[in-house]
């Protein structure tokens, strides 16, 4: 930064002159150094919940990276202050207080944002397997679901026809006795009828006594 102020290429600040920035070989024979991503990846929960605004340190702890003499967050910092420059000016800013400065190299923060564009990146797709693994959980569970109600449906329908056929018997013999004891109240009727009939006939026939030969005792007296 002190290169850059006196070079007239930034505006001196107050942080300026405390933030010195590590040494940078070429960006291009950056590119072409080997990268060896990281032994373990981030841990994603095994519950169904999936977390969200883990704080990256979080997740490169957990991805097992190494410190970086130079983070990719600082040189961010450091480019942030030259937006105003054109890219080639900047990448030349940049190159130039590599070139200066021998307690850091521009390898330190590429490396160092490979080795966290990588765990991020594994880390996203575990979110993914997690959130298809979570998709196929709630599949399994809405189909056992399913499942079960169609069980419960049919062993729910065969009661309501064990039931249908009980009310049918039920009312088939409620049917039979009520005729049953309709036909007895018939064959009563019937019976007192004739009973009547009967007893009808036996008043009419000894009725013809009284009526023809009236009173028996004015009768007896009678002159001859």
């Amino acid at each position: 930064m002190s290169f850059l102020v006196k070079a007239k290429l930034v505006e001196p600040t107050p942080d300026s002159e405390a933030e010195m920035l590590p040494p940078m070989t070429a960006v291009e024979d950056v590119a072409t150094d080997a990268y060896v991503p990281p032994q373990t990846l981030p841990d994603i929960p095994e519950s169904g919940e999936i977390p969200v605004d883990i704080p990256f340190d979080t997740l490169y702890e957990q991805a097992g990276m190494p410190p970086s003499p130079f983070p990719a967050e600082k040189l961010l910092r450091l480019l942030d202050g030259l937006r105003s420059m054109d890219a080639t000016t900047r990448k030349a800013a940049v190159l130039a207080m590599d070139a200066a400065d021998e307690n850091w190299s521009i390898v330190d923060p590429v490396q160092d944002a490979r080795r966290k564009i990588a765990a991020l990146t594994a880390y996203r797709q575990g979110l993914s397997e997690q959130l298809a693994s979570v998709a196929q959980q709630a599949g399994d569970q809405i189909a056992n679901g399913k499942h079960a109600l169609e069980n419960s449906v049919a062993e729910i329908r065969a009661q309501i026809a064990q039931l249908e056929q009980l009310l049918e018997r039920e009312i088939a013999r409620s049917a039979q006795e009520i005729t049953a004891i309709e036909g007895g109240q018939r064959a009563a009727r019937e019976a007192v009828a004739r009973e009547q009939r009967r007893l009808d006939q036996e008043i009419e026939r000894l009725g013809e006594i009284p009526a023809g030969y009236g009173d028996p005792v004015a009768t007896h007296h009678e002159p001859q």
